[in-house]
């Protein structure tokens, strides 16, 4: 690529512009990821939904021209490196999730879970040389390459012809596409007794919003419900504003948020056609008798749940609940546990609730 914009005096093909140039823009947004995982700050793609607005220094886009002989395709511009402005541009964020997943590896999840209900549509993706609707740039290109073969058109000698026949012509053909449409449902639960402030409360918003975004992207947005609820001495549902802000009355008792979120589970929903998933977060310091309790209580929540995961954020030593359910779900397919730290830990984490089992 280097090679190409040597001299940006020099007159390049509009292909090999164009063709650097997304070249660079990818290159760029491979550094933008490998920034972000490296980070571990899963901000930068804003709110769940939106796009990324991104933004590139020096770099112009290539521009087209064409030559006084008539022979069309020079390209100008600085291109990318050559003393460019400043470019903007909104990156979808389905397109941002999937380089986030790709780079970590992250298995697709729409296929799990028992989703039952089809979607059906139609869809352009086949073509043929027979149908309705005509597919013109096809067609043309066809009929170019037909022209250049026979010789009619041939721009040196002055022919600028181009004949579209029967045999050229191409239709979109529909094909039927069945899509499984799944519902699924993501419960968050807070361990509020302990001080979830400062760090430590960063580090939870980081990472259930990175979770919300990627249940997000695999099921469509209109398919997930997200729930919410904290636990000190009670267990109770509260809107998503409130997660990291309500106050506490010390004490803990973790056990009682997993029971609701189960009796939620069984009598709300059809747990046959519902994918559900359950992520827990506080420091691990429970009474005495409460993780078994959980133990027991994932022992009858595992059948029915996608994936269940337990993290830890900033433990201290006392803190025994990742141990206790580690001893009964190690490696386990269905239920998850880690611990979180410090901020380059996250993208860690996420590998252990999404990924493959070691």
């Amino acid at each position: 690529m280097s090679g190409i914009f040597s001299d940006i005096g020099d007159r390049i093909t509009s292909d090999e512009s164009e063709g650097a140039f997304n070249e660079y823009i990818d290159e760029q947004l491979q550094d933008l990821i490998d920034g972000i995982i490296t980070d571990g700050d899963l901000t930068e793609f804003g709110s769940q939904g939106s796009d990324l607005i991104v933004e590139m220094d020096d770099i112009t886009p290539p521009s087209f021209i064409y030559g006084d002989d008539g022979q069309g395709g020079g390209g100008g511009g600085s291109g990318p490196g050559s003393g460019g402005g400043k470019m903007s541009f909104s990156l979808p964020f389905d397109k941002v999730m999937e380089l986030i997943a790709n780079r970590l590896e992250l298995p697709n999840l729409r296929k799990e879970g028992k989703g039952k209900i089809k979607e059906v549509s139609y869809e352009f993706k086949t073509f043929g040389q027979l149908g309705i609707i005509l597919d013109k740039k096809r067609t043309f290109r066809r009929a170019l390459k037909t022209s250049v073969a026979n010789g009619i058109y041939d721009p040196n000698e002055g022919k600028f012809e181009i004949q579209i026949r029967r045999r050229d012509k191409r239709y979109k053909l529909p094909e039927r596409i069945e899509k499984p449409k799944y519902r699924a449902v993501v419960y968050y639960m807070g361990d509020i007794s302990y001080s979830t402030y400062g760090e430590r409360l960063e580090l939870e918003k980081r990472i259930v919003k990175f979770i919300h975004n990627w249940l997000d992207y695999n099921y469509g947005h209109n398919n997930v419900e997200h729930r919410f609820f904290v636990h000190d001495m009670e267990a109770r549902e509260v809107m998503p504003e409130d997660f990291y802000r309500v106050s506490n009355v010390g004490g803990t008792r973790a056990a009682i948020v997993f029971d609701l979120v189960n009796q939620i589970t069984i009598n709300e929903y059809d747990t046959a056609s519902t994918n559900f998933y359950g992520f827990y977060f506080g420091d691990g310091e429970l009474f005495a008798d409460d993780a078994k309790q959980i133990v027991d209580l994932l022992e009858v929540m595992r059948p029915i749940f996608n994936r269940i995961g337990i993290v830890e954020v900033q433990p201290s030593r006392s803190s025994h609940l990742n141990s206790k359910v580690s001893a009964r779900f190690k490696n386990d397919r269905i239920i998850r546990i880690d611990e979180l730290k410090h901020n380059k830990e996250t993208i860690n984490v996420i590998k252990t609730l999404f990924g493959a089992v070691p």
